[in-house]
C-alpha cells in the first residue's frame, strides 16, 4: 500500500506549531499540577488522536 506524503503550506505549518506549542504547555501543566508521568501524557495524547483517524 502505497501514501502520500502530506506537504504542509506555511500557513498549516504556523497553525501546527501553535497547537503544539499549546499541547505542549497544557501538558507540562498536567505535570505539575497532578502525578501524571509522561506515560500517561501519551497515552492520553493517543487516545485523542485516535478519535480522529
Amino acid at each position: 500500500m502505497e501514501t502520500s506524503k502530506w506537504k504542509l503550506s506555511e500557513e498549516e505549518r504556523e497553525v501546527m506549531e501553535a497547537v503544539w506549542m499549546q499541547v505542549k504547555g497544557a501538558c507540562e501543566k498536567l505535570k505539575e499540577e497532578t502525578n501524571a508521568q509522561d506515560e500517561h501524557i501519551r497515552k492520553m495524547l493517543q487516545e485523542m488522536a485516535d478519535r480522529y483517524k
